[in-house]
């Protein structure tokens, strides 16, 4: 399968000198397109600074970063504008889902797109189309106050997708849901990832969920280990 994202070498030092922190040590990781991998590790173990590496939310102090064949970071940015990077190849889900309150369920997902300048009728279409595939057209014209917890997640995961990114950082989507709800979750996502050949990079802690990664990274003193779960779920193998 084609790489969909890669990481090599990666390193984040914060401070200098005797004060330096080491965040991650050289982190090498790689998710092709339609995989799902996990992500886990204790606390402090560099997990939430590599997130915000990979999502260009922070600046890395070296190593490499690839988007399909584009080389994002080589000891420095090789884009020059990062917030259409993160809109435009980067989609991202958390553990609250952060639907604006006063746009309704269809127009939260839309908004994207329209910022990156689709007509609205278009941007609309586009998001029905996802609340669609993801079970949940029939709340479009609702308000997010009026959502369960899995159905504002599921808009979360329609928003994340609506720009077609070829990566999607999830992190922690399934820690406030209870155990149906959370492997309903991880099933969108391995299907979303399929359909539309998106990597999905999964940061969690949930025990509920972790046996149905095929792969993980378990990451420790900024350094990541790869994980191969033969022994994957059947019936949720991503």
């Amino acid at each position: 399968m084609a790489e969909g994202i890669r990481i090599d070498n990666l390193v984040k030092t914060y401070g200098q000198g005797d004060t330096a922190v080491h965040a991650l040590r050289g982190v090498n990781m790689s998710v092709a397109k339609g995989e799902v991998v996990g992500l886990i590790g204790p606390s402090g173990s560099g997990k939430s600074t590599l997130l915000k590496c990979l999502g260009a939310v922070i600046e890395p102090t070296s190593g490499r970063m690839t988007i399909g064949d584009r080389v994002i970071y080589d000891d420095g940015w090789k884009v020059g504008d990062l917030r259409a990077l993160r809109r435009d190849l980067i989609g991202f889900i958390f553990q609250a889902p952060y639907l604006i309150p006063f746009l309704d369920v269809t127009d939260n997902v839309a908004l994207l797109p329209m910022l990156a300048g689709k007509p609205n009728a278009v941007a609309r279409k586009e998001a029905r189309d996802l609340l669609e595939a993801l079970d949940v057209a029939h709340r479009a014209a609702a308000m997010p106050s009026q959502l369960s917890g899995g159905e504002q997640q599921r808009v979360a995961i329609a928003r994340a997708l609506v720009n077609r990114p070829p990566v999607i950082l999830a992190d922690e989507p399934t820690a406030p849901l209870d155990g149906v709800r959370a492997l309903a979750v991880v099933d969108m996502l391995n299907t979303m990832a399929r359909q539309f050949d998106t990597a999905i990079i999964i940061v969690t802690h949930d025990e509920k969920i972790i046996p149905t990664f095929r792969r993980l990274y378990n990451i420790r003193d900024g350094v990541t280990i790869e994980e191969l779960q033969l022994e994957a779920s059947p019936a949720r193998r991503t």
